[in-house]
């Protein structure tokens, strides 16, 4: 029997680290196991990411607004608060 009948199959690359995250968080990696192999991998962060609490009806906004917009929570939140900032900024 195929092991790998309805299985989706794995993407050559991904095209950020959210979408890796999606597809990952929608399959197992037991599932997967015969076909990964071992790397050797080095990072080097060059920006930090800050968690900060947020209220659930704004972030219900975001998301929805992230769909319609076909981005990520994230995008949607940093370009609405640089936009307000920079805007604050400029009428000081």
């Amino acid at each position: 029997m195929n092991s790998n009948k309805g299985k989706e199959l794995i993407p050559e690359e991904f095209r950020s680290a959210e979408e890796a995250g999606e597809f990952w968080d929608r399959h197992s990696a037991g599932d997967y196991w015969n076909e990964m192999e071992e790397v050797e991998i080095e990072f080097d962060l060059q920006k930090r990411t800050f968690l900060v609490p947020l209220d659930e009806q704004i972030y219900r906004l975001v998301r929805k607004q992230a769909e319609e917009k076909r981005s990520t929570v994230r995008q949607i939140i940093n370009t609405l608060l640089g936009q307000e900032l920079t805007k604050t900024k400029g009428e000081k």
